[in-house]
């Protein structure tokens, strides 16, 4: 009987290699050590020599810019004249849209979708946004719909040149990544804390802010679609003599047509949700009703321009949708018919004085629905009230509280070792800096209660959501099902979902982190769906060969290889839950939303921004964290 030793092969026996091996043990735990030393010396509580002072600094500056807007270059020389172009533009679109009539509105509707999806696209698009009159709002929908073309068309006058620069630069993509990475964790309510300063309450910030929010979709699928354009094509267009502006006008931007276009569709669905959030700002429409409904608790009032606002967007969203999937040019004749059939249209219902929306076609549905909204009370609210007690005594009260009891300087050690652990010491910084700013923010307290919400909303999410991505990527008869459900949610403005939740739930945390729920399952079952469907045969096909069931196969097989996808899938399920985090105080949720919401409406800029700021903090730590698991490989400390 022999015995077999395994030794250390001479490498790993150097000095070098054992103390690189013991620094990437030791080093985090260094690092948590010193931190918690310095903790315990403090107090559980952040000190109060921890204070950036930003309150009161912000709260300075926005008195100054109140006295010296009229002196400053600055304010005479950028931000004012750049409002007033804003301002201007919006004025003289809704004039447009006004001259044209309600008619002559629907027919110009009804030709582009004509062009663009034949006349399927056509009906649906005119049907939808006639809706928006039946229900008594079509004033306001166009004011709704002038701020959104106009944020549209700015945001892809910046949006397609980044990401042609991002496409055919790699260092241009580095430097654009982390502006969209920004970006896309910074909810819309903060962008709009600093804009107010700068050009004031009005259409101005509104755009600015839309702007903001709904470059990043354009600039990353340009940046996509030019990538991915085969390298014969453009070897071809050189071999022929293409300049560098030729390449790209003719063989390169042609190619990344579709993606192009997907992306206008993309800025366009983003542009309707935060026109909607930006009413804070005084910029009237549809958000505005919604808004004053919401705060009213008045389920009817806030339904019926909900209603509204999701026909709009659907009427757009359908037009932008059809033109990707057919890809027609249109001539310069066809154009030239088509404006003159709709000025004929206008100048017809001109003399007929067609101007308002007929009210005898109005469709009264505030009453009924305030009704439903009773018998609800009445026959269904024991059953959500019960489940809101539970959920509320048992999980959200005990985690705030837990969260809040704990000290603080454990809270950004934790932060640090697992960003650490996640994907080493640069990560671990980024996360104890983060809670560390949240300490020096002074919004400490309510940090730890929006933590606790965030993380029942995405447990619940992800409870939902994933289970059911898997069964539509593996059935496609569930995948055809999901597919018309997922798409109408994605045209819901995140303000939608407050209706309904409203209608069920008593005010409070509950309902917010229900809207949140809501608002996050359809990107985590998409993308778990896909990640599932991405999955190559030949691993399942040898696992069925080796006599594994199907539950062995989605365990062992499908899920792993799935891994990076579900990863995906869970960061985008955190980024919408904090995106709702602002909505949500809008029916009691409370915490750093209600402080950003008080910046908008009190004028308390200084008190926003902190709360602002602090959401921000958060939703990096979770958004790093949660990419880092997608993108780590055997040894996740480095």
């Amino acid at each position: 009987m022999t015995a077999t030793l395994t030794t250390a092969s001479p490498a790993d026996q150097r000095p070098g290699v054992r103390m690189f091996a013991w620094f990437r043990v030791g080093a985090p735990v260094l690092a948590v050590a010193i931190v918690i030393t310095v903790g315990l010396a403090t107090g559980n509580a952040p000190p109060s020599w921890l204070d950036a002072h930003v309150r009161p600094w912000v709260d300075s500056v926005y008195r100054w810019s109140q006295l010296h807007h009229d002196t400053n270059w600055l304010f005479r020389f950028v931000f004012t004249p750049f409002s007033d172009a804003v301002t201007w533009a919006t004025t003289k679109l809704l004039w447009v849209l006004r001259t044209l009539r309600w008619p002559g509105v629907l027919a110009a509707t009804g030709i582009i979708g004509w062009r663009t999806g034949e006349r399927r696209t056509a009906i649906t698009a005119v049907l939808v946004l006639t809706g928006c009159g039946v229900l008594g709002y079509w004033d306001n929908t166009l004011i709704t719909v002038s701020i959104m073309l106009v944020s549209v068309a700015i945001a892809l006058m910046v949006g397609i040149p980044l990401g042609i620069w991002a496409g055919l630069s790699t260092r241009g993509d580095r430097i654009l990544r982390a502006f969209l990475d920004t970006a896309q964790v910074m909810p819309p309510y903060v962008y709009l804390l600093p804009l107010v300063v700068a050009f004031g309450i009005g259409i101005a910030p509104a755009v600015v802010a839309t702007v903001i929010y709904a470059v990043p979709p354009a600039a990353r699928l340009t940046s996509l679609g030019i990538r991915g354009v085969d390298g014969s094509s453009t070897e071809v267009g050189l071999s022929f003599g293409c300049t560098g502006r030729q390449l790209l006008t003719k063989v390169r931007l042609p190619l990344a047509r579709r993606a192009i276009l997907l992306g206008i569709n993309q800025v366009i669905m983003m542009a309707f949700g935060v026109v909607v959030i930006a009413s804070f700002v005084g910029t009237g429409g549809l958000g505005t009703d919604v808004l004053e409904g919401l705060q009213k608790v008045d389920v009817g009032r806030a339904f019926a321009p909900g209603l509204a606002l999701v026909l709009a967007a659907v009427a757009i969203d359908r037009v932008s949708t059809a033109q990707r999937a057919t890809g027609k040019k249109p001539t310069t004749r066809s154009v030239a018919v088509a404006l003159g059939g709709v000025v004929i249209i206008a100048v017809i219902a001109k003399l007929l004085k067609l101007n308002a929306f007929p009210t005898a076609l109005h469709l009264e549905v505030a009453k009924p629905v305030n009704a439903a909204n009773t018998w609800l009370n009445q026959h269904v609210r024991h059953a959500t009230g019960s489940f809101s007690d539970f959920l509320v005594i048992h999980v959200l009260s005990p985690l705030r509280d837990l969260f809040q009891a704990a000290a603080w300087w454990l809270v950004v050690a934790i932060a640090l070792a697992v960003g650490w652990v996640s994907k080493g010491w640069r990560l671990g910084m980024l996360c104890a800096t983060c809670f560390v700013s949240i300490a020096a923010l002074r919004v400490w307290d309510l940090a730890m209660d929006t933590l606790s919400q965030v993380f029942v909303a995405v447990v619940l999410s992800v409870l939902i959501a994933i289970p059911i991505g898997i069964w539509a990527g593996r059935s496609d008869g569930v995948d055809r099902a999901l597919r018309p459900v997922l798409d109408a949610a994605q045209v819901l403005p995140a303000f939608v979902y407050l209706v309904p939740v409203i209608a069920l739930f008593n005010v409070g945390r509950v309902p917010g982190v229900i809207a949140s729920v809501i608002y996050a399952i359809p990107p985590g079952i998409r993308l778990t769906s896909l990640g599932m469907r991405q999955v190559p045969h030949p691993p399942r096909e040898a696992a069925t060969s080796f006599g594994a069931t199907p539950t062995q196969e989605l365990i062992k097989v499908q899920l792993p290889l799935a891994l990076r996808s579900l990863m995906l899938a869970l960061n985008q399920i955190i980024m919408m839950v904090m995106a709702m985090v602002v909505v949500a105080a809008l029916i009691g949720a409370g915490a750093l939303g209600l402080e950003t919401i008080y910046g908008l409406t009190k004028k308390e800029i200084g008190r926003g921004t902190a709360g602002g700021l602090a959401i921000v903090a958060l939703a990096v730590v979770l958004d790093r964290i949660t990419q880092a698991w997608g993108t780590r490989r055997e040894h996740p400390i480095r």
